[in-house]
């Protein structure tokens, strides 16, 4: 059996080299924009979104997309005030909201999947009645990618929802997945130390596996998915709550990155909100760990779901 031990290594090299990337990959959006003092003045409350959304999505297994995508939504209702000469930048499509979303979750979910990376693998962070192999976490990780990256590039290739009824879609998957989340954040709340799974059998990879073709499909429409089936499933398999959302960012992560060119060469992504929320999502990134542990995962996943739902009837009364 490979101990974690083993990965940590790989992971201390990795991480100042995806760093960089990210830092690049910023400076060349930056560069294509049309971002000024008047955008950043105006659009300033998308840097505090940013903030909650990756605290939420790292913290939980969550998308990022379930606080991004309503307040997309508030914007074009009218729900939050901005000056009228950004309309033309503020005011977005839901299929550019989706973009836009995939964006932010490239930059936030990147420094939250190095987060949980650095705290399992380098510094050993998980009980002792926690820690998975690395194998079982390969596993988990690589068997809905198998699956999960072909459903969304094919999804995103041939499957065009109409942009009102694509956010009517949304809406429903949120009340849905916050309902979830929430029932199954309580019924687990005694799951004893004793009762943890740390291996997996290969049912449950082909239901994994299964959920990466749902999942991805999900998540090509909506920025958001995966991860919320990983995290729920994992958590309903009794496997360790930190072991079930390290896997559901893991894989959310490189999912968003492979979605996010589908909306950037088809020039749906607003890069001045974008990049005015991507600093905020990659301090959201670096807290929610700590904040997942400062709270508990009992507590943390139930104000999640409740934003979820929340902010879904918002929609669906808008």
């Amino acid at each position: 059996m490979m101990h974690s031990s083993a990965m940590k290594p790989v992971i201390k090299a990795w991480i100042p080299i995806h760093l960089l990337l990210l830092a690049g990959a910023y400076y060349l959006l930056f560069q294509e924009s049309e971002v000024t003092l008047d955008v950043l003045m105006g659009l300033w409350f998308f840097f505090p979104v940013g903030i909650m959304g990756a605290i939420i999505a790292n913290a939980t297994g969550t998308g990022g997309g379930v606080v991004f995508v309503p307040v997309f939504a508030a914007l074009q209702d009218g729900g939050i005030m901005i000056p009228s000469e950004l309309l033309r930048i503020a005011t977005l499509k839901p299929e550019e909201s989706v973009a836009v979303s995939f964006t932010i979750q490239c930059f936030g979910m990147s420094i939250g999947a190095l987060t949980w990376a650095y705290s399992i693998f380098v510094k050993d962070g998980l009980a002792w009645d926690e820690k998975v192999s690395s194998q079982t976490l390969a596993a988990l990780t690589f068997a809905p990618l198998a699956t999960g990256i072909p459903a969304l590039l094919l999804t995103q290739a041939f499957i065009e929802v109409e942009g009102a009824q694509l956010l009517f879609y949304f809406k429903i998957f949120s009340l849905a997945l916050g309902v979830t989340l929430l029932i199954f954040t309580w019924v687990q709340r005694r799951q004893a130390a004793k009762d943890r799974k740390l291996w997996v059998s290969p049912g449950e990879l082909w239901v994994l596996m299964g959920l990466g073709v749902i999942g991805g499909a999900v998540t090509a429409l909506f920025s958001v998915g995966i991860g919320e089936f990983l995290a729920i499933y994992l958590i309903l398999r009794r496997f360790p709550t930190k072991v079930a959302i390290a896997v559901a960012v893991w894989v959310s992560v490189i999912c968003v990155i492979t979605g996010f060119w589908d909306g950037y060469f088809n020039e749906l992504v607003r890069l001045e909100i974008a990049l005015i929320a991507v600093p905020g999502a990659i301090v959201g990134g670096f807290l929610a760990k700590g904040i997942a542990s400062l709270l508990g995962s009992l507590w943390l996943k139930t104000l999640a779901s409740i934003w979820i739902i929340a902010s879904s009837i918002y929609l669906l009364a808008t």
